[in-house]
């Protein structure tokens, strides 16, 4: 059987809310495992470059909010 894998990213609201137990919590609820984790803050510079490819394509808001 292959190994998937996937990325997330737990927004920045979501962390002022405290909600990380909780995401983390369905996460391993749908059977998936979370096998590294690490919070980061992007500046705008970063935040544009992460988001390049995806600009246009999900979304009629900004994908990023500093």
């Amino acid at each position: 059987m292959a190994i998937e894998r996937t990325f997330s990213i737990i927004k920045p609201d979501a962390v002022k809310r405290n909600l990380i137990g909780a995401i983390y919590q369905r996460i391993e609820a749908a059977g998936l495992r979370v096998v590294g984790a690490k919070m980061v803050h992007l500046n705008e510079e970063q935040a544009s470059g992460f988001y390049a490819e995806h600009e246009g394509k999900l979304s009629s808001r900004p994908l990023k909010n500093l």
